[in-house]
């Protein structure tokens, strides 16, 4: 019972933080967890320990638990990491990408378009993040998809932070767009090409909000 009242927990708080619902600073107390949760502290604070270790939080003396602040240098580092990543993706995505994901990433799109219409700023990043985790499956490669899912949780933070700035929205939504007419044409050099765009435009995003909050 305790495990799995540890991995709610973890979950739970994981999600606050890459849905942006806790932002970076903001303070996590125990207390208040385990009574939102209708849980004890125990399973909360051996959750808490976890997030730390996964680097999305840190404990700060006279605060307790805060989620972490990114530094310019990692987002930078991380926004790197992945352009190297996906554009190596981009040619096992033309050669391997089904109709099928295909709709699939289609369909994602135009609910993007609709929660963006509504200001549903929550829907549009889970959108973002379930397009972005079916163009890697679309790989067809278990050595990428493994290699690139241990940076998801990270990705999903700077999406979730990306699409929260006054543009975000609608300038994803374009860049997704052009991301898969580029796919339907198995173009993989302009594939490259919108990837290194969209990163751009991703980083942008990030590091403008991020000024204000961070």
């Amino acid at each position: 019972m305790s495990n799995s009242l540890r991995y709610k927990a973890h979950q739970i708080i994981k999600d606050k933080i890459i849905t942006f619902k806790l932002k970076p600073g903001d303070e996590i107390r125990e207390g208040g967890i385990a009574k939102e949760l209708r849980m004890g502290r125990t399973p909360v604070r051996e959750a808490l320990l976890i997030l730390e270790h996964e680097k999305l939080i840190e404990c700060r003396a006279n605060l307790g638990y805060v989620v972490k602040k990114l530094t310019r240098k990692e987002a930078e580092d991380y926004y790197a990491l992945r352009e190297a990543l996906e554009l190596f993706a981009a040619p096992l995505i033309v050669e391997r990408i089904t109709p099928k994901t295909i709709k699939e990433l289609e369909s994602i799109l135009a609910a993007s378009e609709k929660y963006a219409e509504k200001n549903d700023i929550g829907k549009v990043a889970e959108c973002n993040t379930e397009f972005h985790k079916l163009l890697y499956k679309a790989t067809d490669s278990d050595a990428f998809v493994d290699l690139i899912f241990q940076l998801i949780d990270k990705i999903r933070w700077l999406l979730a932070m990306a699409v929260a700035s006054r543009l975000g929205p609608a300038e994803a939504l374009e860049d997704h767009s052009r991301i898969v007419a580029s796919i339907k044409k198995r173009d993989a050099e302009a594939l490259k090409e919108e990837i290194r765009i969209h990163l751009r435009h991703a980083k942008e995003r990030y590091l403008s909000i991020a000024e204000v909050l961070l």
